[in-house]
């Protein structure tokens, strides 16, 4: 009888724990999010303008949608909860021609902030900031 308790309270420990890192990991799944990005005073001294992109969380990736029309592919995320409403997450994607994107931010209910480095294939470095909304 033991034994069944003991076997029962463990399935039931590991089950939870399954939940948690599911719910951990579709945290953000199944989100998209229009954001404007804005490039720092020395991107913007290079020529880089203001942009429009949206982020699309799912299957444990993010991708963009303009993205793909430059090079750069859906690439897995990192994230992490702070709080019952925040979010806080990275994602690295690679373009053999144009170099990485490294996108971080928070995200507060459907508030999104955060910050974009572009590391060009060239080595040259320009960084952006980044706000929007959740689409409905």
């Amino acid at each position: 009888m033991r034994k069944r308790l003991a076997w029962g309270v463990g399935l039931a420990l590991l089950s939870a724990g399954l939940a948690l890192a599911d719910a951990k990991l579709n945290g953000l799944d199944g989100s998209s999010w229009k954001v404007d990005v804005n490039p720092d005073g020395m991107a913007r001294d290079k020529g880089e303008k203001d942009f429009h992109e949206t982020l699309t969380f799912a299957d444990g990736k993010l991708s963009t949608l303009e993205g793909p029309k430059i090079g750069f592919e859906s690439a897995p995320y990192t994230m992490s909860r702070s709080g019952d409403h925040d979010w806080s997450f990275t994602a690295e994607q690679q373009s053999d021609a144009q170099g990485k994107y490294v996108w971080s931010g928070t995200i507060h209910d459907n508030d999104i902030r955060g910050k974009l480095v572009w590391t060009k294939s060239d080595d040259t470095v320009l960084t952006y900031s980044f706000k929007g909304e959740k689409q409905k």
